[in-house]
């Protein structure tokens, strides 16, 4: 019963509007940072790819590399946006074991854009990746 009320009470919030409240703009929820994971796969003895290729995260969320071989891979960074400043994260460590991760979280150092990635040794193969970061749509 309370449950039922409660749902009658937003839904009537929602529909009334906050401006016949006299409420003003009601604050966004604070968005939950999440983590996308990015797989490390070695589809045959010559060709290597990131899955999925091509990430979209906003500020806050993680975004985990995993191997998934036995082949060595690697992040590196060829290209970012203007402003972003990843230092010495623009190359990451060689993962060589299964289940190995790398992670990096999308903060400050990141600005708006299109980030271009390969796996150094691979990417003449075809392992090649994108994050696109976004604004914050709390």
């Amino acid at each position: 019963m309370l449950r039922r009320a409660l749902a009658l009470a937003v839904a009537g919030a929602a529909t009334a509007g906050p401006a016949s409240q006299g409420l003003g703009t009601l604050p966004a929820w604070p968005r939950t940072p999440r983590t996308v994971i990015v797989r490390a796969v070695d589809v045959s003895t010559t060709r290597y790819r990131f899955v999925p290729a091509d990430v979209r995260v906003q500020l806050g969320d993680t975004v985990r590399w995993l191997q998934t071989a036995t082949t060595p891979h690697n992040v590196e960074f060829k290209q970012i946006p203007s402003g972003a400043n990843l230092g010495s994260q623009r190359v990451g460590p060689y993962l060589v074991a299964p289940g190995q991760t790398y992670q990096l979280v999308v903060d400050g150092r990141f600005a708006e854009g299109v980030y271009r990635y390969v796996c150094t040794p691979h990417a003449a193969s075809g392992m090649v990746g994108t994050i696109t970061v976004a604004g914050s749509s709390n």
